[in-house]
């Protein structure tokens, strides 16, 4: 189970990572299924920083704002 957890997320190339710095950012994130939340399939919370751009057009579980402003 643990591993399971910890594989969750998607290991981003090199490639991946110039067209997210460089291209558009949601159209790229849609495409991939990027979302945040404890919910199976998505990112934890706290990698949001990590993906610019993504909190403005992506999913993320309203647990994440934790009773803050959104993102």
């Amino acid at each position: 189970m643990k591993k399971s957890i910890l594989t969750l997320g998607k290991t981003l190339s090199k490639i991946d990572q110039k067209q997210i710095n460089g291209g558009n950012n949601c159209d790229y994130y849609r495409e991939h299924g990027l979302c945040f939340g404890p919910v199976p399939g998505c990112l934890h919370c706290d990698q949001i920083e990590g993906y610019p751009g993504a909190e403005g057009c992506v999913l993320i579980h309203s647990d994440c704002f934790e009773g803050t402003e959104p993102l």
